[in-house]
């Protein structure tokens, strides 16, 4: 009995090491699911850009520095906060405010590390567009942002945004 139950508890003890705290949060790489037709261009003000052929659908992402109010300014957003904070700079930028219906907030973990999860959809000018937000805190802030009005990509949209894959040295 003995020497049946050793193995179970190590695999036991490797499964919860994992699902502890990360130590390390420094990323080298991340990869991301895009649909077919996605390809790299380029977009100032993101780190990187991708976007099908017609460009009505995109995904960005920005790398921003952390600072030492990052950990707990990231702890504290919430649906309320992303969307007032959204809502404030659309409308210092474009004088109005957009009709916006959330879809979903969540601080699921991304590779382990602190991320939330937001998606909404935005009404502007007779116009809909889905964005779907994910931002993780690790070395730095990864924030990819996945925006379409297509719900075919939409679909594959919201499948990647839960499976985006960091590399963690």
């Amino acid at each position: 009995m003995k020497k049946k139950l050793l193995p179970l508890l190590a695999l036991v003890a490797v499964l919860l090491a994992g699902c502890g705290p990360r130590l390390n949060d420094h990323v080298t790489d991340y990869h991301i699911d895009l649909p077919a037709g996605f390809e790299e261009i380029e977009m100032e003000g993101v780190d990187a850009c991708w976007a099908n052929a017609g460009q009505t659908s995109k995904v960005n992402l920005k790398l921003t520095a952390k600072t030492g109010a990052t950990d707990d300014a990231f702890q504290n957003i919430t649906a309320d906060v992303a969307r007032d904070t959204f809502l404030s700079a659309w409308e210092e930028s474009y004088g109005a405010r957009p009709v916006l219906t959330d879809r979903y907030f969540t601080r699921d973990p991304v590779c382990g590390l602190p991320a939330y999860q937001y998606s909404y959809v935005l009404e502007w000018e007779g116009r809909q567009v889905t964005q779907i937000l994910v931002s993780i805190n690790a070395d730095k802030t990864y924030a990819f942002s996945y925006n379409t009005n297509d719900k075919a990509v939409l679909k594959e949209f919201d499948a990647s945004a839960k499976n985006i894959q960091l590399t963690i040295e």
